[in-house]
């Protein structure tokens, strides 16, 4: 199967070979680069209090990737009592790494999608409130009203930018061959794959808007399926975040696209 991979540098480069490996033909159509920021001396002092915190918040597998050689390279790094994740592909990206929870330091993330920020407010063993103390690690834009909700409760919460993330143009030759597949989905199934409603966005102003139909979208929040639907993607269908979900999405599309032709 063909698939368009959005993803951010060099991220998006790990994802498209482990497609590869499973036969699909991929085009990296990167909208963003991500550059570590741990050079900044500063943000090393801060990851090398994390033990010091009573919970650590990963926000994204990025996040987990551009931190994780400061924090183990400090040692004693686990938070006093848990480690906050916003989805299953940045806990991922831990055990990636050979981590897994420590019985004095509990991983917590949302048990189902949505996989956001709001949702792991709701989960009743990421129990912080007045007193607790939390060191987010994040780009060096991101959500904050989570953030002032927790502060709100009288938690202390800080923030460790350790990435930053800067918008970059496709070239024209990638842009074109994702013109040809999304004009020969008919024949050729194509899914298009998007992490931020920007991405969306960006390459909607590139695209035609009139052969969408035959093309499946796939993205990580329903937030990014609704603008899909409403920029015309009639085929958008929601992805679990991480490698795991994309490969699954991927043969799940494809299995499904198969059915339908075998029936038609």
């Amino acid at each position: 199967m063909r698939v368009v991979l959005t993803h951010p540098e060099p991220r998006v480069v790990a994802l498209a070979a482990a497609l590869r490996g499973r036969g699909h033909a991929v085009l990296e159509l990167p909208l963003r680069r991500l550059t570590s920021l741990l050079d900044a001396p500063e943000v090393r002092a801060q990851l090398r209090m994390a033990a010091d915190y009573d919970w650590l918040a990963f926000v994204s597998p990025g996040a987990v990737e551009a931190a994780l050689p400061a924090l183990l390279g400090a040692g004693r790094w686990q938070p006093r009592r848990g480690i906050a994740l916003i989805g299953p592909g940045t806990e991922a990206a831990l055990r990636a790494r050979g981590l897994a929870p420590a019985p004095a330091c509990r991983w917590v993330r949302p048990a189902r999608p949505p996989f956001d920020a709001d949702a792991l407010l709701r989960e009743p063993a990421f129990d912080i409130g007045a007193g607790g103390s939390l060191l987010v690690v994040r780009g060096e834009t991101g959500r904050d009203d989570w953030l002032e909700a927790l502060r709100a409760r009288g938690a202390l919460v800080d923030i460790a930018a350790v990435l930053r993330s800067a918008p970059i143009e496709p070239g024209q030759t990638a842009l074109g061959q994702a013109g040809r597949w999304l004009r020969e989905a008919a024949a050729e199934p194509v899914a298009f794959v998007f992490t931020t409603v920007d991405a969306i966005d960006r390459l909607d102003r590139a695209l035609a808007h009139d052969e969408r139909g035959a093309a499946c979208a796939l993205a990580v929040h329903p937030r990014q399926v609704a603008r899909l639907r409403a920029l015309g993607w009639a085929r958008a269908e929601l992805l679990e975040p991480g490698e795991a979900g994309l490969l699954a999405g991927i043969e799940s599309t494809g299995s499904a696209r198969r059915a339908r032709s075998a029936s038609g």
